[in-house]
């Protein structure tokens, strides 16, 4: 029976990054090579069992983990991602209920670590499309709370709580974050994604959400403030969006309630050329419902 290496390797990597230890650490520990394990990962090394042995041992990996690695093993987080991510665009909840049943079975004979965080992301898109905010919001902090202890995320962590931030109390958020400079891409994460400006886009998004729905002032201008000092290429539309909307928030805020709206206004109207339709109304309605939430949160002047 062959072995397919590339989800033997993809397997390996998973675990490592599921149970946050170093790829140099764990170099140092079995006395191999960084270059080595990155061969193993890539599924480009022919492993001699001893040494496959001696890699789970070290992982802790539970013999029914190691189901699935041979000829014919089908699951791949990126692919599953995928079919997860369109089925929540497209409102597609029969879909989701079918990934998520076929997650969960496959889970008992053939579990990966990031099995359980694609089940619950499921079912916070399952509630989201159901209009159970409720439902929405305690999956989602039963997710983040699975990541909240880590001093340092990896690329599959980040991606899959920058989803569930807007439901995260900010001060949570604050507490978790204190130590990192996000600003400064501290989280060690960005290198290893070719997703990770779209993933930051989307937590500093949340971010925001989160700082509004506290219901304090201080809160949206911090938020406010790390999304207008985040650098991005000028292709990155959609962020540059939300700087200049930032600025807007700050100006109500802080400022002239009057020309704040002017700004957001003309912001929705600049964008409105070249973003489609469909996306456009979907994005209009968002940014007028946050801000509405940002008018009751101004001071009386």
């Amino acid at each position: 029976m062959a072995v397919d290496y590339e989800a033997v390797g993809r397997y390996i990597e998973d675990l490592r990054l599921a149970k946050h230890i170093p790829r140099q650490r764990l170099a140092d520990d079995l006395g191999w090579s960084q270059k080595t394990l990155q061969r193993i990962a890539q599924g480009q090394v022919d492993m001699k069992l001893s040494q496959f042995i001696h890699l789970l041992s070290y992982l802790t990996a539970e013999p029914e983990e190691v189901q699935g690695l041979v000829e014919g093993h089908t699951w791949s987080f990126d692919q599953v991602d995928g079919h997860i991510i369109n089925a929540g665009a497209t409102g597609d909840t029969q879909q989701l209920e079918s990934i998520q049943a076929e997650l969960t079975a496959a889970a008992k004979d053939e579990y990966l670590p990031w099995m359980k965080s694609e089940i619950m992301t499921c079912e916070i898109m399952l509630c989201e499309l159901r209009s159970d905010s409720d439902g929405a919001r305690q999956a989602a902090n039963r997710l983040f709370r699975q990541f909240a202890n880590y001093e340092q995320w990896t690329a599959f962590d980040f991606r899959v709580v920058s989803r569930v931030v807007s439901y995260v109390p900010y001060a949570e958020l604050q507490g978790t974050f204190k130590g990192h400079s996000l600003n400064k891409r501290a989280l060690g994460w960005t290198n290893l994604d070719d997703q990770s400006d779209a993933v930051l886009d989307s937590f500093y998004i949340g971010l925001l959400d989160s700082a509004v729905d506290s219901g304090e002032v201080h809160n949206v201008l911090e938020a406010s403030d790390l999304i207008r000092k985040r650098v991005v290429l000028w292709s990155n539309y959609y962020f540059r969006m939300y700087k200049r909307l930032c600025e807007a928030i700050e100006e109500y805020l802080t400022g002239d309630q009057k020309r704040a709206v002017q700004m957001k206004d003309d912001l929705l109207a600049s964008v409105s050329g070249f973003i489609p339709e469909g996306i456009f109304r979907r994005d209009h309605d968002g940014i007028e419902q946050l801000w509405r939430s940002i008018q009751q949160l101004a001071p009386a002047k």
